[in-house]
């Protein structure tokens, strides 16, 4: 099975002294120049953001560096995957995040190992990525998945005001929930004292996607298999009431309003709830 991007024939590459130098070359020799008709660009031609240690090499006719497409995968993630650098080892774990305009708010406890390396000075790196759906090929080979992905890459800072915590604590609420903020309870000092929140500039960061139906080759078009492309959706279920809800509240949790970004929050019937 390829990696997520998969193409319908082998590619390799032939790095000259400069990017500009580079080539792609197929399996059979021949050198590929503009991407196949299928794949066409999608590099945002915007000045966009930073492309220092975000730029994408492999396949780069998928990737945008403007803050319209990194903030749209981001805001549509429900959680995202946080790794820094301890003891000369990586170490990757998932975490809730928000956004508060060209910032990402990422939240967990103050005893977090993340956290830790942080206040050490490690460099900190930021994926989310939204699956779209399963390509199933016509050769083992050739299987990949739908995605949009974002990475962001800089270095984060410990929120420490407790009106910028509180800002920061709203942000990861309404991602979720837009709306509920001012529904719940709101943080008192002694539980933000036990919450620890960082925040990281999007600055420089890509986004990567695949979308679409296989890319296989001619020679491929007779195996007696189906191909094609199944896609894929994040899908809430109904409300689970807690207990003790009072009894002015509605327990099939109609009243609740969820980012419909994050997927399909339609239940029980109703309509998918605005963002």
């Amino acid at each position: 099975m390829s990696e997520p991007e998969g193409r319908g024939a082998a590619w390799t590459e032939e790095r000259g002294t400069s990017d500009e130098g580079r080539r792609r070359v197929r399996g059979d020799g021949e050198v590929g120049g503009a991407p196949e008709a299928s794949e066409a660009s999608t590099v945002s031609d915007q000045p966009g953001l930073r492309e220092d240690r975000a730029r994408v090499r492999r396949k780069p006719e998928r990737a945008r560096y403007d803050t319209e497409a990194v903030y749209a995968v981001l805001d549509a993630a429900p959680f995202c995957h946080v790794a820094t650098v301890r003891n000369g080892r990586p170490v990757v774990l998932p975490m809730v995040h928000g956004r508060l305009d060209d910032t990402l708010v990422l939240h967990g406890s103050v005893a977090a190992g993340l956290f830790r390396d942080m206040r050490r000075a490690s460099p900190v790196c930021v994926t989310a990525t939204l699956f779209d759906g399963l390509v199933l090929a016509r050769s083992a080979r050739n299987h990949s998945v739908n995605y949009r992905s974002v990475t962001v890459h800089g270095e984060a800072t410990e929120v420490t005001e407790p009106d910028e915590l509180m800002l920061g604590m709203r942000a990861l609420v309404e991602h979720l929930a837009p709306g509920r903020w001012e529904q719940v309870r709101k943080p008192v000092l002694a539980e933000l004292r036990d919450t620890a929140l960082w925040q990281v500039p999007i600055v420089e960061a890509s986004v990567k996607t695949r979308s679409g139906s296989t890319i296989d080759p001619q020679s491929d078009f007779a195996v007696p298999v189906w191909a094609g492309h199944i896609p894929a959706d994040l899908v809430f279920g109904a409300p689970v009431p807690a207990e003790g809800l009072p009894a002015s509240v509605d327990p099939s949790g109609r009243s609740v309003v969820l980012n419909c970004a994050l997927g399909d929050v339609s239940w029980a019937g109703g309509a998918a709830r605005p963002g």
